[in-house]
């Protein structure tokens, strides 16, 4: 047979063309169900019906605000009863109190409210008078130049240390109001002479016994009218001045009817302070120890030890200090066990011996033409954060 024109003379079967695309289809199928068991593989566990995958749980819903009756509590006055613990922070109310302060030159002076209310009592930090226990109070004192040293105190020492400032400092306002938010009582350094001034000088305000009395209260009214809130005055140096009965009297005087406390910081075995004090029935206490006189661990211990024997013999000890970290750190572990051995922490107003100290007669009502004048605004009381900056400056 002649072949045809584009005849193959090895012409394909036509089964086989039939099968060709059946092949390449179930190549294709092949193909698509091996990629998606390896999507499968890869991808893992479906998450079962309704329950929903998330990377991060949402974040917790806020708190409901406080009920009225809540925030009620915080400013009410606190009960005289024991406190929860020596170490709690408990705010002290805001201050200053309007009735207890007089319009001054400098701010405001304190004063004994009509009532007969006093600043150091009114001030203090809340103490169970009836606890028997011996008291030991513990002040750091002349905080100021030290922004790093003023953290530690409020934040990092119990409440119950009492802390003394320097009336220097442009922040210190800011600062007492902070202390007391933190549940410390607070006290001001009085800059006194020494025996070797001017070689070391107390600062510009200073009392001196080269002053007449009356400049002398001028500087201690430019002190009293740097802040409030504070409950007294602790001196600071004074080996010479407090040695002196002719100057220390009219001092001793003017913080007595102005209702405020004293600590005699014992600067020289010399002092006039305890004589006066009891003469005139100023509210004032002593220095028993000294705490840094040696900056040495064992040393600082000691020293406290001291002070726990002082209070067990006499009912209270006060120990004082500056505001060295190896100070502030022993005396918040020794804190931690005072009770322990039969000794409470207490603040200042607490170690006073009330029944020497004599009340001064409150101020006499003023004319009725002065009385309807309006009264010397007062400085609206400070936010009381619960802690100070750490970048304080």
């Amino acid at each position: 047979m002649a072949e045809r024109p584009g005849m193959s003379a090895t012409a394909e079967p036509s089964g086989r063309r039939t099968r060709l695309p059946l092949v390449i289809a179930a190549s294709v199928v092949g193909v698509a169900v091996l990629g998606l068991v390896a999507w499968l593989a890869l991808s893992g566990r479906p998450a079962p019906v309704g329950v929903t995958v998330a990377v991060a749980p949402p974040p917790p819903a806020p708190p409901p605000p406080a009920p009225a009756e809540a925030v009620v509590q915080e400013t009410a006055p606190q009960p005289t009863g024991p406190m929860p613990g020596f170490n709690e922070g408990r705010a002290l109310l805001p201050a200053p109190d309007p009735d207890l302060i007089e319009k001054a030159a400098n701010g405001f002076l304190p004063i004994i409210g009509r009532d007969g209310r006093q600043p150091w009592q009114v001030y203090a930090r809340p103490f169970d008078l009836a606890d028997k226990r011996p008291r030991v109070a513990v002040v750091i004192s002349e905080l100021g130049p030290s922004p790093t040293a003023i953290d530690t105190a409020i934040n990092h020492m119990p409440a119950g240390v009492s802390l003394a400032f320097v009336p220097y400092r442009p922040r210190l306002g800011e600062w007492i109001n902070l202390a007391r938010a933190a549940g410390h009582e607070v006290l001001l350094n009085l800059p006194m002479e020494p025996a070797n001034y001017p070689t070391d000088d107390p600062g510009p305000e200073a009392l001196l016994t080269a002053l007449d009395p009356a400049t002398n209260l001028e500087r201690l009214n430019w002190v009293l009218s740097q802040a409030t809130g504070y409950v007294g005055l602790v001196g600071l140096m004074g080996s010479r001045f407090s040695t002196s009965h002719d100057d220390m009297l009219p001092i001793l005087t003017a913080l007595q009817h102005r209702g405020l406390l004293y600590v005699d910081n014992r600067a020289t075995p010399q002092t006039v302070v305890p004589d006066i004090a009891s003469d005139i029935g100023l509210a004032m206490t002593s220095a028993n120890r000294q705490l840094d006189t040696e900056l040495v661990r064992a040393a600082i211990d000691k020293k406290l030890s001291e002070l726990e024997d002082i209070a067990k013999r006499n009912g209270a000890a006060l120990g004082t200090a500056h505001p060295y970290p190896i100070v502030m750190e022993r005396v918040a572990v020794w804190a931690q066990t005072v009770e322990d051995r039969g000794v409470v922490l207490a603040p200042v107003s607490a170690t006073i011996d009330r029944s020497k100290a004599v009340p001064p007669k409150p101020a006499a009502a003023k004319p009725a033409d002065a009385a309807a004048k309006p009264p010397a605004a007062a400085p609206a009381p400070v936010p009381t954060p619960a802690a100070v900056p750490k970048a304080a400056q």
